[in-house]
């Protein structure tokens, strides 16, 4: 595709732009433009002359509710219904956070934590150069070496 010459990238691109071009020709020239630097560059001072030649836009609020009611409601209507529809109770985050806290508490309560890791927890509380970040981490490795057997 990059066979063509200058002047036939030229007319393809105003073609494309004006919407005068067929198919493949579209096409070609979309192809051309994920290839081509040169046809990205040339596509580009195409679309800045004619943004130039472009009549100002006076109310940009009401072209824009226009486009929006000239759109098919089939568009936004999937969405509207979704919206529409109410989350059962047991989906809201607030209960999963709730049942969380929960197990949490009654884990803390009867010990659950203390009798996963046999032996002393006291090994933070000692005081040793090293630190916390990296105590933590050894009791971490143990308690999963632990796990594994």
């Amino acid at each position: 595709m990059n066979h063509l010459s200058m002047d036939d990238k030229r007319k393809l691109a105003q073609r494309y732009l004006d919407g005068t071009c067929t198919m493949e020709q579209e096409q070609t020239w979309e192809s051309l433009l994920l290839e081509d630097n040169e046809a990205m560059q040339l596509h580009i001072q195409l679309l800045s002359s004619m943004e130039l030649r472009m009549p100002d836009m006076v109310d940009a609020m009401q072209f824009t509710d226009d486009v929006m009611n000239r759109l098919p409601n089939h568009f936004y209507e999937k969405d509207m219904c979704f919206v529409e529809q109410r989350r059962r109770w047991f989906e809201h985050p607030v209960f999963h956070y709730t049942v969380a806290a929960c197990l949490t508490l009654l884990f803390l309560s009867t010990g659950l934590f203390d009798k996963l890791v046999p032996g002393d927890l006291n090994v933070i509380t000692k005081e040793h150069t090293t630190s916390y970040s990296d105590q933590i981490m050894d009791i971490t490795v143990t308690w999963l070496d632990q796990l594994k057997r």
